[in-house]
């Protein structure tokens, strides 16, 4: 079907059915309203806020009558609008609310969106505000609902900004990790260099090392770590070191976007214009006056801390300080100088930037026989086949790079990937192909699936699995070297 108007967003808000007014004898409009803590776009009229909201308040409560063990209610369906539904926290729930596409004639395409794709946009919405502003009940309790509301009416929109309709799909459900290779002896080398760093900065609590993106070693428990390499350097994909630098994020460090100051520290990160620099720390372009500081807070499974992130000839060093040590550019300095000075005994990044380097190249910058997608569910692993490339997005440069699927296959991954989820189907290979394009070959096994992307219309079923058999030799068993 040939679209004349592309998936759109139509609203996303937050309400807890819960809440009610604190006016004695409130009306029936009142009643309505202080059950929606949120509403975009805030310029809706009133009644459509409420229409909304009491719509899925009483699917939910009627449906969960009978759900049994399929949980509450996650996705509704009518002729030209999607709603993904979800209980982020007990009473608090998130809805997004999506457009189908339309064709000449009329009729909408229902199936240009996937329940699960929704679901995933959902998920990250709050895991990222969760990373960056705590949980919503506990900022309620702690400030107030209209602190929240402030918070949300700079938040949210930033974030739907950065969510593409047009191209949502599987990379939003397989959230993982591009890992880098390294061989064993760097990898102690730079677990050493992290603990010695944590022993001489004892504010230091976590601690994570990447290059080109590509995760090299962390101590942060994998689920922080998954929100917050999510965060800072993936989108959609693909990676990269200057993606808050970028739109549609980019925001500009303020006052007000410190804890405390009213505005989402969302999207927020200083301008890397050097080979050493601060993403999250301290600014040294000030003209005249002191340094800027922009250490925002994270909310992590083990409390809170502050975020500094610094890079290095490609290398980001990211640190958890303790959330009660004051951070000064004395602070931010010293900890530049211990990392980045040469020690002589191989444990700086000056000394561990040129074992890293060589190592990632010798399998990163090689171009790939196949194009694939790989998935490891147990340690979250992604990794894209490598292509030369002359195109540019919004993460990736020109030269050999991680490409994996061209834009018009990814949105025929998501049924294919949704088809090896299904626990009913018990499916573990999947191929498909259109009389325009070639083969896609899915396979799932164990924790671990991959995507081959196979060229040529001509190509027959028995030599497509041929050549996934042959690719599952290679690969599959040792995708990522570590």
């Amino acid at each position: 079907m040939s679209a004349t108007a592309k998936v759109s967003r139509a609203a996303f808000f937050i309400f807890n059915p819960s809440l009610v007014p604190e006016t004695p004898k409130p009306s029936e409009e009142e009643l309505q309203d202080a059950k929606i803590i949120y509403y975009s776009p805030s310029c809706a009229p009133i009644e459509e806020k409420r229409s909304q909201v009491g719509m899925i308040e009483g699917l939910i409560s009627f449906t969960s009558m009978f759900s049994g063990e399929g949980g509450p209610l996650r996705h509704i369906r009518t002729k030209q609008l999607a709603f993904s539904v979800m209980e982020v926290e007990p009473q608090i729930w998130m809805v997004l609310v999506m457009r189908h596409a339309m064709a000449a004639d009329g009729q909408s395409d229902e199936d240009s969106l996937y329940e699960k794709t929704l679901q995933a946009v959902l998920r990250n919405c709050y895991n990222v505000f969760r990373l960056l502003h705590g949980e919503i009940e506990a900022f309620i309790k702690a400030q107030s609902m209209h602190k929240l509301f402030d918070l949300l009416e700079d938040f949210v929109p930033a974030f739907l900004e950065t969510v593409v309709a047009s191209d949502l799909g599987i990379f939003q459900e397989l959230e993982g990790f591009h890992y880098s290779p390294v061989e064993r002896n760097t990898c102690v080398s730079i677990h050493c260099f992290l603990d010695k760093l944590q022993e001489q900065f004892a504010c230091v609590r976590h601690a994570t090392l990447l290059y080109n993106a590509h995760l090299v070693y962390t101590n942060l428990p994998l689920d922080d770590m998954r929100v917050l390499y999510s965060y800072l350097v993936a989108f959609n994909g693909a990676v990269s070191s200057q993606k808050l630098n970028k739109p549609p994020f980019g925001r500009i460090p303020t006052a007000a976007s410190q804890p405390g100051g009213g505005s989402s520290s969302f999207g927020r990160a200083f301008l890397l214009t050097e080979e050493e620099d601060f993403l999250m720390g301290m600014s040294r372009r000030a003209p005249n006056g002191p340094p800027s500081i922009f250490v925002p807070a994270v909310h992590l499974n083990d409390g809170v801390g502050q975020l500094v992130a610094l890079t290095y000839k490609s290398i980001m060093l990211v640190l958890i300080l303790d959330e009660d040590v004051h951070v000064d550019a004395r602070l931010l300095e010293s900890l530049r100088d211990s990392c980045t000075a040469a020690s002589g005994d191989g444990l700086s990044l000056a000394e561990l930037q040129p074992l890293i380097v060589p190592q990632y190249k010798e399998i990163m910058e090689q171009e790939d026989e196949y194009r694939f997608v790989y998935y490891n569910h147990t340690n979250h692993a992604l990794r894209l086949s490598n292509q030369a490339s002359m195109s540019r997005s919004l993460l990736r440069t020109t030269g050999v790079t991680s490409l994996g699927p061209k834009a018009a296959e990814k949105p025929l991954l998501t049924p294919l990937h949704a088809t090896l989820a299904d626990p009913k189907l018990k499916c573990r290979e999947v191929s498909w192909k259109s009389a325009d394009r070639g083969w896609i070959c899915a396979k799932r096994w164990c924790d671990r699936e991959f995507y081959l992307l196979l060229d040529g219309t001509s190509t027959s079923l028995s030599r497509c699995q041929e050549e996934c058999a042959r690719f599952a030799s290679i690969h599959f068993s040792n995708i990522v070297m570590m």
